[in-house]
């Protein structure tokens, strides 16, 4: 060991490092063990206390405050909710000698005489904390000469007694998190202090125990929360933050995003760690971010399936092998040497340290061997992926004789045994790979009982029964199994991005088996499993508009609640199935029948708050679908799972469940080159590919196209599958693909003859089963006006001084102003004529309009009168996704920019937060001329807005739209889209939305200068396409042609032009 890297173990600042090394160490990747701190606390336990919940119903968690390790038995807690990343107390116990400087923490008024539940005469006073920087009350008492002491927010103080009460042993430690904690004492009857200030903010939770939330979450598998957490983090920290804190905030930030495909923000992060480790390379401990920073990077590449690059990546020369001759640089040797116990004498403290330092290198070895033999047979490499294989076993053994809570190795037990049951598989050996598969379930399920819940368990379970699918089992067995799994995936409710990989062989085998028995269940199954879990994209939209529509707290407690009564039915479920003596079986299931009452009273209220039904997936039935479905309609629903593409088709005669013929690999390409052939000609349309749209058809429909045929609408759910091409553009019959081939040579653009879908019905889209259901069950709007139009945004002016100017564009991500006025100088305005004309077709010729300067995003937002209208037209601007050049800047609209606090932005977070009552919105996208791939097309980010817009859609249903019209693709303004547009308006009026667009379309398709699909393809329905465009008091004035122009409401007043 060198002098220097001695040094560092003897310093403060070493020891603390290095701890910090080991707890990440022991997280990482999903990996390990638990994120909770090794600071000093009672032996007797756990790293987790559960404390109940508060008054509003959150449960709290305290964990032991390794930075207050002199006092040697410090918990903070935090409740779920709100303020889940704040600080809401700490306990603290302490010898009496050591209390002056907890008390020079508190400013508190006087104290009074108090008895506490099991623990009997305490004080109680009111403080200004200055640790959590909030009022709180403080409570002690004595005991055995140590003082025990809690400081906690009012509304938390009922779990900081229950902790005072597990701290000091008079009481066991509860794990049942279900429980509420009263509180005896309140703040009210105490005497305030003079240093309380007011102040909202609470102390937030720094970054290193947001990075210690961040780990185990990862490890959870519970990736979207873990990136939410991690980057709020990042977005807080302080500029002259320790270097090796943002390093580490920054590599987990990059594996979680990589763990959720978002690949291009994971290469920033890494890339920005990197950057800064090579700034900092002789900071304290920058050979363990050294090391981290590889084998993240490593998984970040087999997350991509690059194999060959991580293996390299991973070479075994990097992972500290000893050279020959040197037994004290082979940390598993030292470990060895270390395993006296620790006396407490001189030179412990020492030896602990150095212990840190080789657990740290041996869970950083075993991760790197279990990631380089996952890389190694991915480039089917099986004999060096075992002995890869056999490192990681070789620096696992030895971690686990260390004396830490051995619960906290599971999950990496659970991923070593995962990856041997894989090559176990690769060898012939299906009984051995069932046996290691079963080990890993059962670590998991440990890992559950401590607390851990997340979707690995599930994931390891589908990969169970696709090994058992393989060898012969019935077929009975391999479907239980398989419907155990996917039962476990929707009661994690992680959102985790799309379905595991093992999956294919759960809906090929039900494909199979309802093409044996078509009037069995599997067609049940195969849907439900199809809705286990959504794309990276929507989860994170549904996570963040669920945060908005549920920022009541009343309401947010119902959804957690929701969330947790499902995980522990589904505990039990396993608890059952285990066995056991008649009246243990007796009172599980007693307490199952208890929980499932309890979540059917869950849902039922869940379900009466409209707004939330629209950002809440849980799974629909078929018969759910079937029941909102009208005389010849269907509902078709397209997922890609493990490389392929699977349908399913429900309609009244019953449902059709299929895999398309060709993988993914091969689809994607054809989806890809027919959108070029569209918007792909740079400012000459494209001769469109009536072939390869045609080709498209049979592959993705042609299994139901018997069915399909002889509809009159169509329900599309093609998330994932048909994100950048509308269904409409698809051609449905071979012979009309068979004329224009002939008739190409004489005339390539006349498309009049072509059997689009959208000629032959009305095509809408759903962006999720629940999602359809909700629209489809919602009464029709009660506005009393019309129609409100929103356009012509009005460009920043070029002398406009913003320099440095900063705004914020949805979460965590911040702009220079002069970027977005940029922006709205280089986007033409679209002419207000579009919303006059608009209304005129619909027959309300005065319509309001709120054009020009008026239209800034503050005064859209700050409207009390938009539930007022039933039609909502926006002739605006789309950004996409990402735009600013953050990794999660969210879709929105371009508007004006007007005063204090306006950023010429309308996210789609402000969006969700409006208060609509329409039975439309209409987001027209207008170009300024026929080409597509403009330099202003581009800069609006508007070429492939089918997927990225598909967030802002998501957030005007939510806002209580029914339906909303949007565009694939920037429509010009030559003449083709207004018509559509104006013709659409008057169809309207005694159509269906979805009738009155079809009509449109088809109106277009028939005249030869405007059939090409870039004039009318564009245009796509996402809700409920069934319902009339107006009705009421709002419908009888237009027939009447009374319509009244201007909407004179408290707050707000829709000016006519």
């Amino acid at each position: 060991m060198q002098r220097s890297e001695w040094n560092l173990r003897c310093t403060e600042e070493g020891w603390q490092l290095m701890k910090r090394a080991f707890l990440a160490s022991l997280s990482m990747v999903a990996l390990a063990v638990s994120a909770a701190p090794v600071a000093a606390k009672p032996a007797d336990l756990p790293d987790q206390l559960e404390l109940g919940r508060t008054s509003p119903g959150d449960p709290c968690v305290a964990t032991p405050f390794w930075k207050e390790d002199a006092f040697g038995g410090s918990y903070t807690f935090t409740c779920r909710g709100a303020s889940a990343n704040r600080f809401l107390g700490i306990v603290r116990s302490v010898r009496a000698s050591e209390i002056a400087p907890i008390d020079g923490l508190l400013d508190c008024g006087p104290g009074m005489d108090v008895t506490l539940p099991g623990i009997g005469a305490a004080t109680a006073r009111r403080c200004f904390d200055k640790l959590l920087g909030q009022e709180t009350i403080e409570t002690r008492f004595s005991r055995d000469g140590r003082i025990y002491t809690s400081s906690a927010v009012p509304l938390a103080q009922g779990p900081a007694e229950e902790a005072l009460r597990f701290i000091s042993g008079a009481a066991a430690p509860n794990q049942d998190r279900t429980r509420t904690t009263t509180a005896a004492v309140e703040v009210g009857v105490l005497a305030p202090s003079p240093a309380v200030k007011n102040t909202s903010a609470g102390a937030v939770a720094n970054a290193e125990d947001a990075l210690q939330q961040g780990l185990r979450l990862v490890r959870q598998g519970l990736h979207l929360d873990a990136a939410r957490i991690v980057s709020d983090a990042l977005a807080r920290l302080p500029a002259d933050a320790a270097p090796a804190t943002r390093i580490d905030l920054l590599l987990l930030a990059g594996l979680a995003d990589s763990n959720l495909r978002f690949f291009d923000s994971a290469d920033d992060y890494f890339g920005r760690a990197s950057g800064l480790l090579a700034q900092n390379a002789g900071i304290p401990g920058a050979d363990v971010l050294q090391m981290k920073s590889r084998n993240y990077a490593a998984l970040h590449l087999i997350n991509k399936r690059e194999f060959t690059v991580a293996a390299s990546a991973l070479d075994m020369a990097m992972l500290g092998e000893a050279p020959e001759g040197q037994p004290l640089l082979d940390t598993r040797k030292v470990q060895a040497l270390n395993e006296a116990p620790n006396t407490g004498g001189p030179g412990s403290a020492l030896a602990s340290a150095w212990d840190n330092r080789t657990r740290t290198q041996l869970v950083i070895d075993a991760q790197a061997g279990w990631a380089r033999s996952v890389a190694l047979l991915g480039q089917n490499r099986p004999a060096e992926a075992a002995t890869a294989l056999g490192m990681a076993d070789a620096s696992f053994d030895a971690l686990r004789r260390q004396p830490i809570p051995q619960q906290q190795l599971l999950w990496l037990a659970a991923r070593i045994e995962r990856q041997r049951a894989r090559m176990q598989l690769r060898g012939g050996d299906r009984p051995a790979a069932l046996g290691s598969l079963d080990k890993a379930i059962g670590y998991l399920r440990l890992a559950e009982d401590a607390g851990d819940n997340g979707p690995a368990l599930a994931q390891v379970q589908l990969e169970r029964a696709a090994v058992l699918s393989g060898g012969g089992a019935s077929t009975e067995e391999v479907l239980a199994q398989f419907d155990e799994a996917v039962t476990s995936l929707i009661s994690a409710d992680a959102g985790t991005g799309g379905l595991p990989t093992q999956t294919r062989s759960y809906l090929d085998a039900l494909v199979n088996d309802a093409a044996q028995r078509p009037d069995g269940t599997s067609p049940e199954r195969f849907f439900r499993a199809m809705q286990a879990a959504s794309t990276p994209a929507i989860a994170r939209q549904f996570v963040q508009l669920q945060s908005l529509i549920a920022s009541d707290p009343a309401l947010a407690a119902k959804v957690q609640d929701r969330q947790e009564v499902e995980r522990e039915i589904n505990k039990l479920r396993f608890e059952i199935a285990a066995g056991g003596d008649a009246a243990k079986i007796q009172a599980l299931e007693a307490r199952r029948t208890e929980l499932e009452n309890r979540s059917f009273a869950l849902q039922n209220e869940l379900a009466s708050n409209g707004s939330f039904r629209q950002v809440v997936d849980t799974p629909a039935s078929v018969g759910e679908i079937r029941a909102v479905l009208k005389p010849g309609e269907g509902y078709l629903k397209l997922s890609k799972v493990g490389g392929y593409v699977f349908g399913a088709l429900i309609d009244a005669e019953g449902t059709r469940i299929y895999r398309v013929a060709r993988p993914a690999v091969e689809i994607e390409p054809l989806i890809k080159s027919v959108r070029e052939t569209i918007t792909g000609g740079g400012d000459k349309v494209p001769i469109f590919s009536v072939a390869g749209a045609n080709a498209l058809y049979k592959l993705l429909i042609g299994p139901a196209a018997s069915r399909v045929g002889a509809y009159s609408s169509l329900v599309i759910d093609g998330s994932g599958v048909l994100d950048t091409l509308p269904v409409g553009v698809l051609v449905a019959d071979d012979a009309s693909t068979t004329a224009f081939a002939k008739s190409r040579r004489k005339d390539p653009y006349n498309y009049t003859g072509v059997g689009f879908l959208a000629r032959k019905m009305s095509l809408s889209t759903a962006l999720s089963p629940r999602s359809l259901i909700v629209s489809r069950n919602l009464a029709p709007s009660q506005a009393p006006y019309p129609f409100i139009g929103f356009a012509q945004h009005q460009p920043m002016p070029l002398e406009a001084n913003v320099d440095g100017v900063m705004v914020s564009i949805g979460t965590n991500c911040e702009v220079e102003l002069s970027r977005v006025a940029e922006l709205s100088r280089m986007v033409q305005p679209i002419d207000a004529i579009e919303l006059r004309q608009a209304s005129a077709a619909l027959g309300v010729p005065n319509a309001p309009e709120v054009i020009g300067a008026e239209f800034t995003d503050t005064n859209v937002r700050s409207r009390t009168d938009l539930d007022q209208f039933q039609v909502l037209h926006f002739a605006t601007h789309g950004l996409t996704e990402g735009q600013w050049a953050c990794s999660k800047a969210p879709p929105a609209l371009v508007t004006s920019v007007g005063e204090a606090n306006s950023d010429g932005i309308l996210s789609f977070e402000e969006v969700a937060q409006l208060r609509l009552d329409a039975n439309l919105v209409v987001l027209s996208a207008c170009d300024t001329s026929a080409g597509v791939t403009s330099s202003a097309s581009r800069a609006a980010g508007q070429e492939q807005v089918g997927a990225s817009l598909d967030g802002l859609v998501r957030a005007f249903l939510a806002a209580r739209a029914q339906a909303v019209l949007s565009t694939y693709w920037p429509i010009s303004d030559a003449g083709e889209s207004v018509e559509l547009i104006t013709d659409f308006y008057a169809n309207a009026r005694d159509n269906t939305i979805g009738g009155a667009l079809q009509k449109a379309q088809v109106s277009l398709m028939t005249n030869r200068d405007s059939s090409h699909p870039l004039y009318w393809g564009a245009f796509v329905l996402i809700g409920d396409a069934q319902k009339s465009l107006l009705n009421g008091a709002a419908k009888l004035a237009v027939e009447r042609g009374a319509a009244p122009a201007v909407a004179l409401v408290e707050g707000g007043v829709a000016g006519s032009r």
